[in-house]
């Protein structure tokens, strides 16, 4: 198993900056790729998520805890890719947040190498957008 884990400063208050990360029309406007959204059963919703390249398509589903102010999400139907948002509360109205995948299968992130990097890349730009979304109001 390999796992990534990126936290970042937020510039507002961890209950904010969890509500518009959960919120599921926003989802792509600060994770990577194209992210479909669709209605589920137990409570959460299915996701397509379609890489920024254009490489694949993953059905996916995605579950929030709003009483922890965190996300969780991972493939319908595989364990190989699981991944969590975690916001927490700091001093003076902001928060932080910390995003983690793990991916338990033989994925060509595991192995290191530019993949590895990528998936670094894509944590902290991730982290990136959401603040600026935050901040924006």
């Amino acid at each position: 198993m390999t796992e990534f884990e990126r936290e970042r400063a937020m510039p507002a208050p961890a209950e904010r900056v969890f509500t518009v990360a959960a919120d599921v029309n926003r989802l792509d406007e600060w994770l990577p790729g194209v992210i479909t959204v669709h209605p589920a059963e137990p409570e959460g919703v299915d996701v397509d998520v379609h890489d920024p390249a254009g490489e694949y398509e993953a059905p996916g589903v995605l579950g929030a805890r709003r009483e922890q102010l965190r996300l969780e999400w991972g493939r319908r139907g595989s364990a190989d890719y699981s991944g969590w948002l975690q916001v927490s509360s700091a001093e003076g109205g902001s928060s932080y947040a910390t995003l983690h995948l793990s991916f338990h299968g033989d994925q060509l992130a595991a192995h290191g190498g530019s993949a590895a990097d990528d998936v670094e890349r894509r944590l902290d730009e991730s982290l990136d957008r959401l603040a600026n979304l935050v901040s924006a109001g």
